[in-house]
């Protein structure tokens, strides 16, 4: 009896003793496991937001000592526009660099950013206004964290101007033309405010697009409308600045979760450093891309008077997102607007 007593305890105690082990090895595995985040973004090889990617990817493999690896795509290989968000929510990535538009019929309140002339139009204001905002490093990531994206980073790729065939100093030049948008509807929303065509047209057909006059017009920062050549088949650069046009840096929360927590923190601690970064990397850019526009086209700069007349009109689209986008929606936009005022009247006083 006491033999069977002693087999029956020790039947009792072997899972335990497994498992006991079997937390010893998993611990010791997960500092030799290699985390792999595919990455997409929006752009070419050599761009802002692929120099991004492969320069984020050198920092965190060094600092995990190899454990997290990055296979950067480019646009195209893995899809366009709303691609890079279903392959995330998916799994099939782990991390995207795109504009919060490319989110906007899943998360309606990131369409904030697409109002026109809401964020400061100097870059330079504008990346440091998204560094302290609340609503950009709080209130946005929870609302994405409900869809299962984790938003680490927001920065503008720069100012938006427009890039057309015909002359544009007024919102009546814009009436009946054929204006090449993303496929979000308050994008598509401003520029029917201007009595626009606005016509969604993926990002990698637009060229196409505007030498064929299937459109007349587009819209970008300065250093995309050179990666893309845009410029070739256009005769006007409007200096418009009446976006700042933004990447949000984006990672499946789900897979972020299961990281082990020091790779949590790598992550996030690196992404933070990335974010003055960017900045250089953008006004580099779009510094260069500036004067080779300025050598292929004519440069258009708006007077105070024509700019306020884009805002007047720009207003409307404002009061539509207030009182159409939903209670939630219109608290973000109201709050954003207050956090701009505050903003400002600090900027106001450091300059006096």
């Amino acid at each position: 009896m006491k033999n069977i007593k002693t087999m029956i305890a020790l039947g009792l105690a072997l899972p335990l003793l497994w498992a006991c082990g079997s937390d010893g090895d998993e611990s010791a595995s997960s500092q030799d496991k290699v985390y792999t985040f595919k990455v997409t973004h929006e752009e070419y090889a050599d761009t802002v937001p692929d120099l991004y990617a492969k320069e984020l990817a050198r920092r965190v493999e060094e600092k995990s000592n190899g454990r997290i690896e990055f296979e950067v795509f480019q646009v195209g290989q893995l899809g366009v526009g709303v691609d890079l968000i279903d392959h995330l929510l998916t799994g099939a990535t782990q991390m995207a660099i795109v504009s919060p538009g490319n989110v906007a019929t899943i998360v309606p309140e990131g369409q904030v950013f697409a109002l026109h002339y809401l964020l400061p139009t100097d870059v330079k204001a504008a990346y440091d206004f998204l560094a302290q905002s609340d609503v950009a490093n709080t209130d946005l990531p929870a609302i994405y964290a409900e869809k299962n994206l984790k938003l680490m980073d927001l920065w503008p790729l720069g100012s938006s101007n427009w890039l057309t065939k015909e002359k544009v100093q007024e919102p009546a030049d814009f009436e009946g033309m054929a204006f090449r948008t993303m496929d979000t509807p308050l994008i598509v929303k401003n520029y029917e405010a201007y009595n626009a065509n606005p016509t969604p047209i993926s990002y990698t057909d637009v060229y196409s697009g505007l030498q064929l006059n299937m459109i007349s017009g587009a819209e970008n920062p300065l250093g995309a409308l050179v990666d893309m050549k845009w410029f070739e088949v256009q005769d006007y650069l409007i200096m418009s600045n009446h976006i700042m046009y933004l990447e949000g840096v984006f990672i499946n929360n789900e897979y972020f979760n299961k990281l082990p927590e020091d790779l949590q923190k790598i992550l996030s601690e690196t992404i933070d450093e990335m974010h003055d970064y960017a900045y250089e990397l953008q006004k580099k850019a779009n510094e260069k891309a500036g004067q080779t526009l300025a050598a292929n086209v004519e440069v258009v700069n708006l007077t105070d008077d024509q700019i306020d007349s884009f805002k007047a009109e720009a207003k409307t689209v404002r009061s539509f997102f207030k009182n159409n986008m939903g209670e939630r929606p219109a608290e973000i936009l109201e709050k954003l607007e207050a956090e701009l005022r505050d903003f400002e009247q600090q900027q106001d006083a450091s300059a006096g």
